[in-house]
């Protein structure tokens, strides 16, 4: 029920909770002062009634004070002599067996006629001390009593007072003006805590309409720069973070299913013919090469959806599982399957080591190269592997003397079924996503591939991976080995 009745609006709670904290901090403030001034007023009243007293004692130490009579003239003459005393000093000299004696009669005599009422202290009855008594039309007041003491007799009573007149209208003063200050201050303050709330809240409202257009489904939307270093700073960049990921996840899955259904419909439609026309065919050696040719394109098929399910891996953070790698045999093995990719002349300079990395990831990238490298060159022409240690870094490159890459073709090369030459039929055997996919495993391997060419001077791949480690001193290094295949 409780929660039913606060505000819901994050400006209307700010500004809610600066008014409730600015009030408790007024009525603290009060509570402390009018404390304060209380005791601070009472007690100079007190000190005035103990100097009363003292005085008291001073001019009675010098006379008889064992007959009444002279007690009663000392008293008089006491109170005689106070006249530079404030009017509101009240001295009453109480004289066994004798008159009273006191600079005010009218109050002792009502005191003196109210005292008959049961239960009444007032003035003239009240305790050794100092106390608050209500006196007859007089209010309430301070009295100090102190017997009037003769060779350890009592003799009479002294009582001083003084009405609370000044504390009473200090404390109605200090509440009137409190209540009006502090209605002020709550109303200022929670008309600035408005002001602050709508500008603390206005990031915030961006960025929950940006998480509406999201949800909609449109992610170009961004919240965009806040102060920064702040909470919500840091919630608008992380946010707006979040939707660009968002964004390019949308947009590889888009691209990805637009590629996949503009690249499986060539070969599905080529398929769907084969095997009509096998169908069809009635000569046995007809039959058996259309089979062929039919299982060929399969195998096509199988490529381009084992080549797509990489990049999919690729983007689901789930493409490599790391191990140590020796260098040396690696290299071997891709010196002895170099012939394998035509009639080039190949050379590969290898370096030993250990690099943490996926084996059979990092094979499928230096194919990819090498089967790119083969078919943009001629039978004869050089393509060169090269391999050497920088730092705790790997490079590795490979270059080919074929005719090149244009420059404007550098920047999409990279890019999923991307082609330089587009008159190269599928029976060359390329998928369009060989670089794609060597980008995806270098990149998953925290490192980065490139390329450099011009144009009819062949093309340069280059490769930087992390995780290297030289050999032990104890081994020795492979020296450069060179394959060539004619």
């Amino acid at each position: 029920m409780a929660r039913r009745l606060l505000p819901t609006g994050l400006r209307a709670q700010l500004a809610l909770a600066i008014a409730v904290v600015t009030a408790v901090g007024v009525g603290a403030s009060f509570l402390a002062l009018y404390s304060g001034t209380t005791a601070r007023l009472r007690g100079e009243i007190d000190s005035q009634l103990r100097t009363q007293a003292a005085e008291w004692r001073q001019f009675a130490a010098r006379s008889d004070l064992s007959p009444p009579a002279a007690l009663e003239r000392t008293a008089r003459r006491f109170i005689a002599a106070q006249r530079y005393h404030a009017e509101s000093l009240i001295n009453v000299v109480q004289v066994n067996g004798a008159q009273t004696v006191t600079n005010n009669p009218e109050v002792v005599a009502r005191e003196e006629s109210a005292g008959t009422s049961p239960g009444s202290i007032g003035l003239l009855n009240s305790p050794t001390g100092i106390t608050t008594e209500s006196v007859a039309e007089a209010g309430d007041m301070r009295v100090l009593a102190q017997p009037i003491l003769r060779n350890g007799r009592r003799v009479g009573t002294l009582r001083v007072a003084n009405p609370l007149t000044p504390v009473t209208q200090a404390q109605s003063s200090l509440k009137r003006t409190f209540v009006v200050v502090g209605i002020l201050t709550v109303v200022l303050a929670a008309l600035a805590g408005v002001g602050l709330a709508a500008v603390i809240a206005a990031p915030l409202r961006r960025i929950t309409a940006v998480a509406a257009a999201a949800r909609e489904g449109d992610l170009s939307r961004r919240a965009g720069p806040v102060s920064p270093g702040g909470e919500v700073g840091v919630l608008a960049a992380a946010f707006d973070a979040m939707l660009d990921r968002l964004e390019r996840a949308f947009k590889r899955q888009r691209d990805f299913v637009s590629d996949a259904s503009h690249e499986l419909r060539t070969p599905l439609s080529v398929l769907r013919a084969q095997v009509e026309l096998l169908d069809r065919e009635t000569d046995e050696a007809s039959r058996h090469e259309s089979t062929v040719l039919l299982l060929h394109r399969l195998d096509e098929l199988d490529r381009l959806v084992g080549d797509m399910l990489t990049l999919a891996s690729a983007e689901a953070g789930e493409l490599i599982e790391r191990r140590p790698i020796e260098l040396g045999g690696f290299f071997e093995d891709l010196r002895r399957d170099l012939p394998l990719f035509g009639e080039r002349a190949f050379r590969l300079v290898a370096v030993a080591g250990t690099l943490d990395a996926d084996p059979d990831r990092l094979t499928q990238v230096m194919r990819n190269l090498v089967r790119n490298a083969a078919a943009h060159t001629n039978v004869g022409d050089r393509v060169e592997v090269e391999a050497y240690a920088d730092g705790d870094r790997l490079q590795i490159s490979v270059a080919d003397t074929g005719s090149g890459i244009p420059a404007d073709e550098l920047d999409h090369i990279f890019e999923r079924f991307h082609r330089v030459d587009r008159s190269r039929s599928r029976d060359s055997g390329g998928t369009g996503l060989g670089l794609a996919i060597a980008r995806a495993i270098v990149q998953a391997h925290g490192g980065r591939i490139w390329a450099e060419s011009q144009p009819g001077a062949g093309a340069t791949f280059h490769i930087e991976l992390p995780g290297y480690r030289p050999p032990m001193p104890s081994r020795e290094e492979p020296a450069d080995s060179e394959a060539t295949s004619s």
